[in-house]
């Protein structure tokens, strides 16, 4: 099916649209309430019980009752009131990866932008002014939080009257990847069963793309003819390598910082990825049939050593 242009993009409103096109497939995009130039947002941290298989389930930490957490979407120049409510039994707090502005959180000194410490059933709202566009982390600093689960995605689209249809993907998705230590499974077997995961990640055997596993992961959808920007977000330990069956990419940052203009003839096919790095990417959708998006080491396209599975999902077109 060819991508309709008709009403996909109204110039009256570039801003609204863009956000409209934001995709998280498996995540949730977080509510809000909004006055003017505030968006304020809710997080409950707690223990969830994640679905990584239809018959696996993991005992980890959350927000809103998954992990990873909502995707948070703010536009450039906003304020950004995000309570975070401790439901855990054990005290928490957030910091935005990415987000090197110490000061920006307002009443907080330069030293301690992370915020206080949160004990079971308080709250603690975090104020942030976003003035600076691209994809971060929010996650607990807390130790080994992270690894039980406690990360999502803030996104700040551009904002501004240089703002163009040009700009403005058809589709914009956003892919955290994960990593979890199953110690209690032999490898090579998938055993059904409920467990809670090693914290230390130090031999992890399972991998989620937006908190599942595939072939449990939800296939993204294309159009022939659209304008394609993909976000990957890491936190797992090791490094790995993400390929794109049947189309090629455009590099348009990492961590934020844009190499556009830096590889704007260079294409490519496999990107790398690191603990904490962030890398948006660019492609048209011109290549209709059933591909894959895949890491390419081989037991991370795997659950528990079984194949296929892991950090793995279909594209498919419309």
């Amino acid at each position: 099916m060819e991508r309709q242009t008709d009403n996909l993009i109204d110039t009256k409103n570039l801003h609204y649209k863009w956000e409209s096109h934001v995709m998280a497939p498996d995540m949730d995009i977080a509510p809000y309430q909004s006055s003017y130039k505030v968006r304020r947002f809710s997080l409950r941290a707690e223990p969830v019980e994640q679905k990584i298989l239809p018959e696996i389930t993991l005992n980890a930490f959350g927000y809103n009752q998954k992990t990873p957490g909502p995707v948070i979407i703010m536009r450039q120049g906003e304020w950004l009131f995000l309570t975070l409510e401790n439901k855990l039994p054990v005290p928490t707090n957030l910091t935005i990866q990415g987000y090197v502005k110490p000061g920006a959180i307002i009443g907080l000194p330069d030293f301690n932008y992370n915020g206080p410490i949160i004990n079971p059933d308080e709250s603690y709202t975090y104020k942030l002014l976003c003035d600076k566009p691209g994809a971060f982390l929010y996650h607990s600093s807390q130790d080994f939080q992270v690894s039980l689960g406690l990360i999502g995605v803030l996104i700040i689209l551009p904002f501004g009257d240089t703002l163009e249809i040009d700009d403005i993907p058809d589709k914009d998705f956003v892919f955290l990847m994960q990593q979890w230590d199953v110690s209690e499974m032999p490898l090579g077997k998938i055993i059904p069963g409920r467990y809670t995961p090693d914290m230390f990640h130090r031999n992890p055997n399972f991998f989620t793309l937006n908190g599942r596993c595939y072939p449990y992961t939800s296939p993204i959808y294309l159009c022939n003819g659209d304008k394609v920007r993909m976000r990957f977000l890491s936190k797992a330990g090791e490094a790995g390598w993400i390929h794109l069956d049947g189309h090629h990419f455009r590099l348009l940052s990492i961590n934020g910082f844009s190499r556009d203009n830096q590889y704007m003839d260079i294409v490519n096919d496999t990107l790398e990825f690191n603990s904490g790095v962030r890398t948006d990417i660019a492609l048209t959708a011109n290549n209709p049939g059933k591909w894959l998006i895949n890491a390419t080491a081989v037991f991370h396209q795997s659950n528990n050593g079984v194949f296929p599975g892991g950090i793995m999902s279909n594209i498919l077109y419309f």
